[in-house]
């Protein structure tokens, strides 16, 4: 069976907030549960879930999720499968926002730029300046040195 390839990105849904913008709700809780968990078996993220979490839905939802290459599966000594994520939540966030990112340059160039500009301050008034800090930090290293 081939791996599916992690550079694949699910859909983005504008009208959703966090991991449910390319999870459906369940699968981003259940990704939330196993990055914290770091290892987990269907039975601990159902209890991280919460009592309303079925069991069967949530054992779907996890192999569904191996599929799509988000988890791992591996067997252990006993019946029960292991599932851990494969990547970090720091580098698939990371990896989603630069795909993200990319192509909202590409389709709208310097208008999603100034869009991210004017947005940052109604966001995080501070991130203004860490991001003109950076910029700085870029040009002069791609500035030849004299």
């Amino acid at each position: 069976m081939s791996q599916p390839n992690r550079a694949e990105l699910p859909a983005f849904k504008l009208d959703q907030q966090g991991l449910a913008r390319v999870f459906g709700e369940l699968e981003a809780a259940v990704m939330d549960a196993v990055w914290s968990l770091e290892a987990a078996t269907v039975a601990e993220v159902c209890a991280r879930l919460g009592q309303d979490a079925n069991y069967k839905t949530v054992t779907t939802v996890m192999n569904r999720l191996v599929a799509k290459g988000a988890l791992r599966r591996r067997h252990t000594s006993s019946r029960a499968f292991v599932y851990s994520a494969s990547e970090s939540r720091a580098a698939f966030e990371t990896r989603l926002s630069r795909r993200v990112a990319e192509g909202l340059l590409r389709d709208f160039g310097a208008l999603a730029v100034a869009q991210f500009v004017d947005a940052m301050d109604a966001v995080d008034p501070e991130l203004r300046a860490r991001l003109e800090t950076m910029v700085k930090s870029a040009r002069d290293a791609a500035e030849p040195q004299a």
